[in-house]
């Protein structure tokens, strides 16, 4: 949670020992990464993350074999950090803040913009640099395209609120209209997968005219439940002044009652609730985890993503044969 001026962050409760029943009064005082061997320490345990492998032993632990860097010592890894042992921080997760701000961090941040930095004096009409914060490929400039999330890296669906452009205690209204948007954005090809399956326009009365009827006689039942979602979360977090999976609780209740309410089905109303609250404690559970919802770099490792030094006798195609005189 947040400390004064502070952002509330997401915090854990780490898993308790097997020895304490889970609905033991008893409050665990001992170690967090009780897993382990005495005497070896857990860095992701101990710093308040959901610790998804867990190594009994030093012969078992990745850690003890290749340890992590210093924080601000690499010298590969974005921001000064290991990136085999961080999440990838160049991706916008659920860190708080407007998503130029943190482009401009991750841009500056850079190890290629640094160096440069510091030898010439750049003008702030400089048109920018290409940068690769992770050190794996290349992010041209404009630098609008860094710490995007997402299959597609275009801007059109960045338009309007964010989710997480301020912390989850803080908007509620806009975290509501946030997931709004996100619903109305999956809408537009379940439209066209409904038309398509139930047949509710025939081909020959198909025009974009038609689509977009039938998009906006879809579109109140999943955006009203998506604005009960995130509001609701949001305001749970607010009154609670907590960033925790119990949020959800309250969340996935709304969006049953909604559920409920709009297509009077009480049944489907509740398992709507049981189905939300699932996916929403996997999800926080996954924020809190070391790969968060980012996830790791990808590192080039045993031939790794780029296929080897030998891909390119697959590729060979045709009569010409690879030149094997050297000059």
């Amino acid at each position: 949670m947040g400390h004064g001026e502070e952002p509330l962050t997401a915090t854990y409760k780490t898993q308790r020992p097997p020895w304490i029943g889970i609905w033991s009064d008893r409050e665990y005082k001992g170690r967090p990464d009780w897993w382990k061997e005495p005497g070896l320490e857990d860095s992701v345990a101990r710093s308040g993350k959901l610790r998804l492998y867990r190594a009994r032993f030093r012969e078992e632990d990745p850690d003890w074999y290749d340890p992590k860097v210093k924080d601000g010592e690499s010298l590969a890894g974005p921001f000064g950090l290991d990136s085999k042992k961080t999440k990838n921080l160049t991706k916008k997760g659920d860190q708080p803040g407007e998503l130029s701000d943190f482009q401009n961090k991750v841009y500056e941040g850079s190890h290629q913009f640094k160096s440069i930095a510091e030898k010439f004096g750049l003008s702030k009409e400089h048109p920018g640099l290409d940068v690769s914060p992770t050190m794996n490929d290349l992010i041209n400039t404009p630098k609008s395209q860094l710490g995007r999330n997402a299959i597609i890296t275009n801007s059109w669906y960045h338009f309007g609120p964010r989710f997480f452009d301020s912390p989850l205690n803080e908007g509620a209204f806009w975290k509501g209209l946030a997931a709004a948007k996100y619903a109305g954005i999956l809408l537009a090809p379940y439209t066209i997968l409904e038309i398509r399956a139930l047949n509710t326009v025939s081909v020959a009365d198909f025009s974009p005219r038609a689509y977009l009827k039938r998009y906006l006689q879809l579109a109140p039942f999943p955006l009203a439940v998506a604005f009960a979602w995130g509001f609701t979360l949001s305001a749970a977090s607010t009154i609670r002044n907590k960033d925790d999976v119990n949020n959800h609780w309250f969340a996935s209740a709304a969006v049953g009652s909604t559920v409920a309410t709009m297509k009077s089905n009480i049944a489907l109303g509740t398992s709507a609730a049981i189905f939300t609250a699932i996916i929403g404690a996997f999800w926080q559970y996954q924020r809190h985890s070391e790969t968060g919802l980012q996830g790791m770099t990808a590192h080039p490792q045993s031939s790794g993503i780029w296929g080897g030094p030998l891909l390119w006798q697959k590729m060979q195609i045709g009569d010409a044969d690879v030149p094997t005189t050297r000059y």
